[in-house]
């Protein structure tokens, strides 16, 4: 099974959201969790607000720092914005997102379904990967050159 680590700075808004739809997408064949280099208080209420109208509730997710034992445990680690030095989590790959804080909620759920196709387009990479027969050195050059293009 994948596991996936996404990492932003307050694991607030877009990590959470980015961890939701992984989780929703593959129904416990992967996992993903989000976490922070300086965690929050709590979820953004926008996010749980544009999670709810598509039905999926994370009103009882919270920050959570980041932690060693996430970082070894993670076959994919994918940094959030530009707020993280790379080099510090060895990413696989860096999704440039901007924070929402203070957005209006339509610029939210702008984002959200930014988030919402970049997690779709990495799950399509990963159900190709490892479908393919390539080392799994090749398959992290594939997925890094992958993040690239996108």
């Amino acid at each position: 099974m994948k596991r996936v680590l996404f990492i932003d700075v307050r694991n607030a808004l877009r990590g959470q959201i980015a961890e939701a739809f992984f989780n929703y997408f593959t129904d416990g064949m992967a996992e993903a969790r989000s976490c922070s280099t300086m965690p929050a208080l709590r979820v953004s209420h926008r996010a749980i607000q544009v999670m709810a109208e598509l039905d999926i509730d994370i009103s009882r997710k919270f920050p959570k720092a980041v932690t060693q034992l996430m970082l070894v445990q993670a076959d994919i680690i994918v940094l959030i914005g530009k707020g993280i030095y790379p080099r510090a989590f060895a990413p696989t790959l860096i999704w440039d997102f901007e924070d929402a804080t203070g957005k209006s909620l339509d610029e939210v759920r702008d984002l959200r379904n930014q988030i919402c196709q970049r997690v779709l387009a990495l799950l399509n990479e990963i159900h190709r990967t490892s479908t393919d027969r390539s080392t799994p050195q090749l398959q992290q050059q594939m997925l890094t050159e992958f993040a690239l293009s996108i």
